[in-house]
Protein backbone atom coordinates (compact mmCIF):
# COMPACT_ATOMS: atom_id res chain seq x y z
CA UNK A 1 0.00 0.00 0.00
CA UNK A 2 2.74 2.31 0.68
CA UNK A 3 4.79 1.79 -2.27
CA UNK A 4 1.83 2.70 -4.42
CA UNK A 5 1.25 5.82 -2.80
CA UNK A 6 4.82 6.91 -3.17
CA UNK A 7 4.89 5.71 -6.66
CA UNK A 8 1.87 8.02 -7.18
CA UNK A 9 2.93 11.82 -6.81
CA UNK A 10 -0.74 13.17 -7.70
CA UNK A 11 -1.73 10.75 -4.54
CA UNK A 12 0.82 12.08 -2.33
CA UNK A 13 0.40 15.11 -2.77
CA UNK A 14 -3.52 14.64 -1.94
CA UNK A 15 -1.86 13.17 1.45
CA UNK A 16 -0.37 15.83 2.21
CA UNK A 17 -3.40 18.15 0.91
CA UNK A 18 -5.93 15.99 3.84
CA UNK A 19 -3.22 16.41 6.51
CA UNK A 20 -3.31 20.22 5.66
CA UNK A 21 -7.02 20.42 5.76
CA UNK A 22 -7.40 18.64 9.43
CA UNK A 23 -5.49 20.94 10.63
CA UNK A 24 -1.91 19.32 11.45
CA UNK A 25 1.39 21.96 11.86
CA UNK A 26 4.11 21.23 8.60
CA UNK A 27 6.68 19.08 10.72
CA UNK A 28 3.93 16.88 12.73
CA UNK A 29 2.49 16.16 9.33
CA UNK A 30 5.71 15.20 7.72
CA UNK A 31 6.75 13.22 10.92
CA UNK A 32 3.55 11.20 10.58
CA UNK A 33 4.04 10.22 6.80
CA UNK A 34 7.02 9.34 7.21
CA UNK A 35 5.84 6.97 9.87
CA UNK A 36 3.34 5.45 7.57
CA UNK A 37 5.11 5.73 4.33
CA UNK A 38 8.57 5.61 5.60
CA UNK A 39 11.46 7.95 5.81
CA UNK A 40 11.96 8.21 2.10
CA UNK A 41 8.91 8.69 1.09
CA UNK A 42 9.43 12.60 0.06
CA UNK A 43 12.50 15.42 0.89
CA UNK A 44 11.51 17.60 3.86
CA UNK A 45 12.05 20.43 1.35
CA UNK A 46 9.32 19.37 -1.66
CA UNK A 47 6.71 18.27 1.43
CA UNK A 48 7.31 21.95 2.12
CA UNK A 49 6.66 23.26 -0.89
CA UNK A 50 3.47 21.37 -1.31
CA UNK A 51 2.32 22.40 2.32
CA UNK A 52 2.81 25.97 2.18
CA UNK A 53 1.79 25.80 -1.67
CA UNK A 54 -1.91 24.64 -0.02
CA UNK A 55 -1.96 26.80 2.90
CA UNK A 56 -1.67 30.16 0.31
CA UNK A 57 -4.64 28.67 -1.70
CA UNK A 58 -3.21 26.76 -4.38
CA UNK A 59 -4.31 23.23 -4.96
CA UNK A 60 -3.52 22.36 -7.95
CA UNK A 61 -1.83 18.90 -7.35
CA UNK A 62 -1.01 18.46 -10.99
CA UNK A 63 1.56 21.49 -10.98
CA UNK A 64 5.53 20.52 -12.01
CA UNK A 65 7.23 20.90 -8.77
CA UNK A 66 10.52 20.78 -11.22
CA UNK A 67 9.77 24.19 -12.64
CA UNK A 68 10.48 26.10 -9.10
CA UNK A 69 13.64 27.68 -9.71
CA UNK A 70 15.96 26.14 -7.35
CA UNK A 71 16.32 27.78 -3.66
CA UNK A 72 19.38 27.84 -1.47
CA UNK A 73 19.38 24.90 1.01
CA UNK A 74 21.00 25.10 4.51
CA UNK A 75 23.15 21.65 3.07
CA UNK A 76 24.64 24.41 0.67
CA UNK A 77 26.47 25.64 3.22
CA UNK A 78 30.41 24.64 3.15
CA UNK A 79 30.76 21.30 5.18
CA UNK A 80 33.05 22.90 7.77
CA UNK A 81 30.48 25.42 8.58
CA UNK A 82 27.52 23.11 8.40
CA UNK A 83 29.24 20.95 11.07
CA UNK A 84 29.90 23.71 13.62
CA UNK A 85 25.99 24.51 13.14
CA UNK A 86 26.11 20.68 14.43
CA UNK A 87 28.85 21.45 17.38
CA UNK A 88 26.15 23.46 18.79
CA UNK A 89 23.14 21.12 18.99
CA UNK A 90 22.21 19.19 21.65
CA UNK A 91 22.31 15.31 20.91
CA UNK A 92 18.61 14.87 20.72
CA UNK A 93 18.53 18.06 18.50
CA UNK A 94 20.93 16.36 15.76
CA UNK A 95 18.76 13.08 16.19
CA UNK A 96 15.73 14.71 14.87
CA UNK A 97 18.26 17.45 12.36
CA UNK A 98 18.45 14.13 10.21
CA UNK A 99 15.27 13.32 9.72
CA UNK A 100 14.76 16.65 7.77
CA UNK A 101 16.20 15.42 4.58
CA UNK A 102 17.90 12.57 3.02
CA UNK A 103 20.88 15.31 2.32
CA UNK A 104 20.79 16.58 5.93
CA UNK A 105 20.81 12.76 7.05
CA UNK A 106 23.63 11.99 4.82
CA UNK A 107 25.78 15.14 6.22
CA UNK A 108 25.06 14.73 10.19
CA UNK A 109 25.76 10.93 9.45
CA UNK A 110 29.55 11.76 8.68
CA UNK A 111 29.77 14.50 11.09
CA UNK A 112 32.88 13.84 13.51
CA UNK A 113 30.41 13.03 16.31
CA UNK A 114 32.88 14.31 19.16
CA UNK A 115 31.90 11.99 21.93
CA UNK A 116 34.12 10.76 24.57
CA UNK A 117 32.65 8.62 26.72
CA UNK A 118 29.96 5.71 26.07
CA UNK A 119 28.83 4.60 29.46
CA UNK A 120 26.58 1.51 28.93
CA UNK A 121 24.18 0.52 31.87
CA UNK A 122 21.37 -1.81 30.23
CA UNK A 123 19.39 -1.88 26.75
CA UNK A 124 17.33 0.95 28.16
CA UNK A 125 20.18 3.06 29.66
CA UNK A 126 23.03 5.01 29.13
CA UNK A 127 24.97 7.80 28.76
CA UNK A 128 27.32 9.51 26.52
CA UNK A 129 29.94 12.70 27.14
CA UNK A 130 29.31 15.27 23.85
CA UNK A 131 31.16 18.69 23.61
CA UNK A 132 32.14 17.60 28.09
CA UNK A 133 27.96 17.96 28.13
CA UNK A 134 27.17 14.45 29.75
CA UNK A 135 23.44 13.61 28.24
CA UNK A 136 22.12 10.52 29.97
CA UNK A 137 18.87 8.41 27.84
CA UNK A 138 16.21 6.05 29.27
CA UNK A 139 14.33 5.30 26.57
CA UNK A 140 11.14 3.99 28.25
CA UNK A 141 11.32 7.81 29.05
CA UNK A 142 8.34 9.31 26.64
CA UNK A 143 10.13 12.62 26.40
CA UNK A 144 12.94 10.66 24.83
CA UNK A 145 13.40 9.04 21.57
CA UNK A 146 14.66 5.74 22.01
CA UNK A 147 18.47 6.02 21.36
CA UNK A 148 19.35 3.18 20.41
CA UNK A 149 19.75 3.57 16.64
CA UNK A 150 21.61 6.83 17.48
CA UNK A 151 23.97 5.23 19.90
CA UNK A 152 24.76 2.28 16.81
CA UNK A 153 25.22 5.02 14.37
CA UNK A 154 27.59 7.15 16.64
CA UNK A 155 29.89 3.81 17.47
CA UNK A 156 29.96 3.18 13.68
CA UNK A 157 31.05 6.39 13.04
CA UNK A 158 35.07 5.89 11.49
CA UNK A 159 35.28 9.62 12.92
CA UNK A 160 34.83 7.92 16.37
CA UNK A 161 37.42 8.14 18.86
CA UNK A 162 36.35 6.97 22.63
CA UNK A 163 38.34 7.99 25.02
CA UNK A 164 36.64 5.29 27.31
CA UNK A 165 33.83 3.47 27.20
CA UNK A 166 32.67 1.50 29.95
CA UNK A 167 29.87 -0.98 31.30
CA UNK A 168 28.51 -0.03 34.48
CA UNK A 169 25.14 -2.44 34.77
CA UNK A 170 22.65 -1.70 37.41
CA UNK A 171 21.97 -4.21 39.67
CA UNK A 172 18.79 -5.38 38.49
CA UNK A 173 19.77 -5.22 35.13
CA UNK A 174 22.96 -7.86 35.32
CA UNK A 175 21.07 -11.10 34.90
CA UNK A 176 18.69 -10.31 32.06
CA UNK A 177 20.48 -7.92 30.25
CA UNK A 178 21.35 -8.87 26.37
CA UNK A 179 21.15 -5.28 24.95
CA UNK A 180 25.03 -5.42 24.70
CA UNK A 181 24.78 -8.47 22.40
CA UNK A 182 22.43 -7.11 20.09
CA UNK A 183 24.22 -3.54 19.50
CA UNK A 184 27.17 -5.66 18.50
CA UNK A 185 25.50 -7.72 16.25
CA UNK A 186 24.36 -4.29 14.72
CA UNK A 187 28.47 -3.46 14.98
CA UNK A 188 29.37 -6.81 12.67
CA UNK A 189 27.98 -5.49 10.27
CA UNK A 190 30.00 -3.14 9.43
CA UNK A 191 33.85 -2.82 8.83
CA UNK A 192 34.49 0.07 10.91
CA UNK A 193 36.26 -1.15 14.47
CA UNK A 194 35.70 0.59 17.60
CA UNK A 195 39.08 3.30 18.64
CA UNK A 196 38.58 3.77 22.21
CA UNK A 197 41.45 4.49 24.51
CA UNK A 198 40.44 3.11 27.85
CA UNK A 199 37.56 0.49 28.48
CA UNK A 200 36.34 -0.84 31.82
CA UNK A 201 34.18 -4.19 31.94
CA UNK A 202 32.42 -6.35 34.77
CA UNK A 203 32.74 -9.87 34.64
CA UNK A 204 29.49 -11.17 33.68
CA UNK A 205 29.83 -9.01 30.63
CA UNK A 206 31.33 -10.45 27.10
CA UNK A 207 32.56 -8.74 24.56
CA UNK A 208 33.79 -9.44 21.48
CA UNK A 209 37.17 -7.98 21.25
CA UNK A 210 37.38 -8.25 17.47
CA UNK A 211 35.23 -5.38 17.22
CA UNK A 212 38.03 -3.13 18.43
CA UNK A 213 40.91 -1.44 16.82
CA UNK A 214 43.56 -3.05 18.78
CA UNK A 215 46.20 0.28 18.10
CA UNK A 216 44.07 1.86 20.32
CA UNK A 217 43.48 0.28 22.97
CA UNK A 218 45.49 1.73 25.65
CA UNK A 219 44.18 0.39 28.86
CA UNK A 220 41.39 -2.31 30.39
CA UNK A 221 39.91 -2.70 33.75
CA UNK A 222 37.52 -5.00 35.00
CA UNK A 223 36.03 -5.86 37.75
CA UNK A 224 35.71 -9.44 39.92
CA UNK A 225 34.32 -10.29 42.57
CA UNK A 226 35.39 -12.64 45.29
CA UNK A 227 32.63 -15.18 44.29
CA UNK A 228 33.63 -15.20 40.48
CA UNK A 229 37.29 -14.94 41.02
CA UNK A 230 38.20 -19.03 41.94
CA UNK A 231 36.11 -19.41 38.73
CA UNK A 232 38.60 -17.51 36.45
CA UNK A 233 41.95 -19.58 36.41
CA UNK A 234 43.33 -17.52 33.69
CA UNK A 235 42.62 -13.39 33.01
CA UNK A 236 42.59 -14.14 29.37
CA UNK A 237 39.04 -16.35 29.47
CA UNK A 238 37.90 -12.53 30.10
CA UNK A 239 40.37 -10.50 28.48
CA UNK A 240 41.66 -11.68 24.64
CA UNK A 241 45.57 -11.22 24.93
CA UNK A 242 45.71 -11.30 20.84
CA UNK A 243 43.27 -8.48 20.68
CA UNK A 244 45.34 -6.69 22.78
CA UNK A 245 48.97 -6.39 21.62
CA UNK A 246 49.45 -2.69 22.30
CA UNK A 247 47.78 -2.68 25.83
CA UNK A 248 50.18 -0.16 28.49
CA UNK A 249 48.34 -1.67 31.25
CA UNK A 250 45.91 -4.50 32.37
CA UNK A 251 44.00 -3.04 35.63
CA UNK A 252 41.72 -5.12 38.25
CA UNK A 253 39.66 -4.30 40.56
CA UNK A 254 38.99 -6.99 43.66
CA UNK A 255 37.47 -7.52 46.83
CA UNK A 256 39.35 -11.22 46.56
CA UNK A 257 42.92 -11.91 48.06
CA UNK A 258 45.66 -11.81 46.02
CA UNK A 259 46.50 -15.47 46.66
CA UNK A 260 43.35 -16.01 44.61
CA UNK A 261 45.31 -15.09 41.39
CA UNK A 262 48.03 -18.18 40.24
CA UNK A 263 51.09 -16.45 38.75
CA UNK A 264 49.95 -17.77 35.69
CA UNK A 265 46.87 -16.17 35.43
CA UNK A 266 48.29 -12.88 34.08
CA UNK A 267 50.12 -15.02 30.85
CA UNK A 268 50.52 -12.84 27.83
CA UNK A 269 49.92 -9.42 30.09
CA UNK A 270 53.40 -8.27 30.95
CA UNK A 271 51.77 -5.15 32.52
CA UNK A 272 48.79 -5.18 35.14
CA UNK A 273 47.95 -3.76 37.94
CA UNK A 274 45.26 -5.15 40.81
CA UNK A 275 43.52 -2.71 43.45
CA UNK A 276 42.46 -4.60 46.37
CA UNK A 277 39.41 -2.84 47.54
CA UNK A 278 36.87 -3.42 50.29
CA UNK A 279 38.01 -5.27 54.18
CA UNK A 280 40.94 -6.98 52.14
CA UNK A 281 43.29 -10.17 52.90
CA UNK A 282 46.84 -9.81 54.17
CA UNK A 283 47.38 -13.70 54.11
CA UNK A 284 50.15 -15.15 52.10
CA UNK A 285 51.04 -11.57 50.49
CA UNK A 286 54.91 -12.19 50.78
CA UNK A 287 54.62 -15.66 49.25
CA UNK A 288 52.76 -14.65 46.31
CA UNK A 289 55.08 -11.77 45.40
CA UNK A 290 58.16 -14.32 45.65
CA UNK A 291 56.15 -16.57 43.05
CA UNK A 292 55.48 -14.13 40.83
CA UNK A 293 59.14 -12.38 40.54
CA UNK A 294 59.72 -16.06 39.77
CA UNK A 295 57.96 -15.06 36.39
CA UNK A 296 60.17 -13.74 33.74
CA UNK A 297 58.08 -11.74 31.22
CA UNK A 298 56.79 -9.00 33.85
CA UNK A 299 57.37 -6.04 32.42
CA UNK A 300 55.43 -4.05 35.55
CA UNK A 301 53.32 -4.89 38.37
CA UNK A 302 51.38 -2.68 40.62
CA UNK A 303 49.49 -4.21 43.74
CA UNK A 304 47.26 -1.77 45.62
CA UNK A 305 44.96 -1.91 48.76
CA UNK A 306 42.40 0.07 49.87
CA UNK A 307 41.29 -0.24 52.90
CA UNK A 308 37.98 0.50 54.42
CA UNK A 309 37.41 3.52 56.82
CA UNK A 310 37.57 1.80 60.75
CA UNK A 311 39.82 -1.08 59.18
CA UNK A 312 42.79 -0.29 59.53
CA UNK A 313 45.93 -3.15 58.66
CA UNK A 314 48.89 -3.96 59.98
CA UNK A 315 51.96 -3.45 56.95
CA UNK A 316 54.80 -3.56 59.36
CA UNK A 317 55.45 -7.44 59.14
CA UNK A 318 54.56 -7.84 55.57
CA UNK A 319 57.05 -4.94 55.40
CA UNK A 320 59.76 -6.60 57.04
CA UNK A 321 59.13 -9.90 54.89
CA UNK A 322 59.07 -8.41 51.83
CA UNK A 323 62.69 -6.21 52.26
CA UNK A 324 64.54 -9.60 52.76
CA UNK A 325 63.86 -10.39 49.65
CA UNK A 326 66.59 -9.61 46.72
CA UNK A 327 69.41 -7.45 47.71
CA UNK A 328 69.30 -3.33 48.83
CA UNK A 329 69.85 -0.18 47.10
CA UNK A 330 71.67 2.34 48.31
CA UNK A 331 69.72 5.46 50.03
CA UNK A 332 66.65 3.54 48.62
CA UNK A 333 65.78 1.57 52.15
CA UNK A 334 62.01 0.28 50.57
CA UNK A 335 63.44 -0.98 47.71
CA UNK A 336 65.11 -4.31 46.51
CA UNK A 337 66.49 -5.58 43.26
CA UNK A 338 65.68 -9.10 42.40
CA UNK A 339 68.00 -10.97 39.38
CA UNK A 340 65.60 -12.56 36.65
CA UNK A 341 66.40 -15.92 35.79
CA UNK A 342 68.46 -16.45 32.48
CA UNK A 343 68.62 -12.42 32.29
CA UNK A 344 70.82 -9.35 32.84
CA UNK A 345 67.58 -7.77 33.83
CA UNK A 346 66.24 -7.62 37.39
CA UNK A 347 63.22 -6.68 39.40
CA UNK A 348 63.16 -3.26 40.73
CA UNK A 349 60.42 -3.66 43.66
CA UNK A 350 59.26 -0.69 45.58
CA UNK A 351 57.36 -1.53 48.90
CA UNK A 352 55.10 0.73 51.01
CA UNK A 353 52.11 0.40 52.94
CA UNK A 354 49.48 -0.26 50.73
CA UNK A 355 51.10 -0.29 47.58
CA UNK A 356 53.96 -2.83 46.08
CA UNK A 357 55.10 -2.26 42.62
CA UNK A 358 57.69 -4.93 40.57
CA UNK A 359 59.32 -3.13 37.80
CA UNK A 360 61.05 -5.06 35.22
CA UNK A 361 64.84 -2.83 34.56
CA UNK A 362 67.97 -3.90 33.01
Amino acid sequence: MADALISNPITLRGCILYEFIEGKEPFETFKKLMKKLGNEFMTYPEFEFWYMRFAQGNFDLDYDFSLEPKKRQITDLPVEIFEKVGDSLYFEDRAQLRNVSKDIQFRVDNWNPKVTKFTYHCYECWDIVLNSETYDFYSKDRRRPNPLSAVVRILKNPKLRLHELSFELLEYSVAQDSGWLKIEEELRKSSTKLHVNHLTLEESRPIDFRLFAPESLEEITFYIDEENVNKVKKINEIVNPEHCQQLKMLKIRTNSCLCAFPPNSFFGFPRFTIDFYGTYCLGKVVDCIKKLIKWTQWELCILEWSSEAGDPQDWEPIIENLLQIGTSVPDRPNVRRYPIRGSSNFYEIDIEEERISIERKS
